[in-house]
């Protein structure tokens, strides 16, 4: 049986003191449990990868095709790492973010080797089973990422 994936809007509220910006991204929700809530991304103060058009369509414009491409297109059968969740503030890789395997297989694309990274440290692996898609149904709701 083939997992789901829909995006869910993902809402960090700004502060004045300390600063911290307001943004507002994606969830990804596998299976109908948030992947923010079982990577444990909000211990970290981190936002998801895609930004939600809706209210921010300059940031979404610059940064969720790109996304988009390393999590469908550009994805090889081998697979590469991609960002999931990064820091809200700069998106900066070094300030750590959580990261899949992400990887083309015959019925689809399959996420795997969950991680915490910050390209310095060693790899933090969390505790999450691999997840694969049936294409044309991920591939929607990624694409939509770009519009909505």
């Amino acid at each position: 049986m083939m997992d789901q994936l829909k995006l869910a809007a993902l809402h960090r509220i700004g502060e004045t003191n300390p600063p911290k910006l307001e943004r507002h991204s994606f969830d990804f929700i596998v299976n109908g449990v948030s992947l923010f809530e079982q990577t444990e991304a909000s211990n970290y103060d981190m936002c998801g990868s895609l930004s939600n058009s809706q209210f921010e369509p300059e940031l979404a414009g610059r940064i969720n095709g790109r996304t988009a491409a390393k999590l469908t297109s550009d994805a090889p059968i081998g697979g590469h790492r991609v960002a999931l969740f990064v820091c809200p503030e700069c998106g900066d890789f070094a300030c750590g973010a959580i990261t899949a395997l992400v990887s083309r297989t015959e019925r689809g694309v399959r996420w795997s080797d969950f991680a915490y990274e910050n390209g310095i440290d060693d790899a933090s692996k969390l505790d999450l089973e691999a997840f694969e898609f049936q294409w044309a149904a991920y591939l929607s709701e990624i694409e939509g990422s770009k519009t909505d």
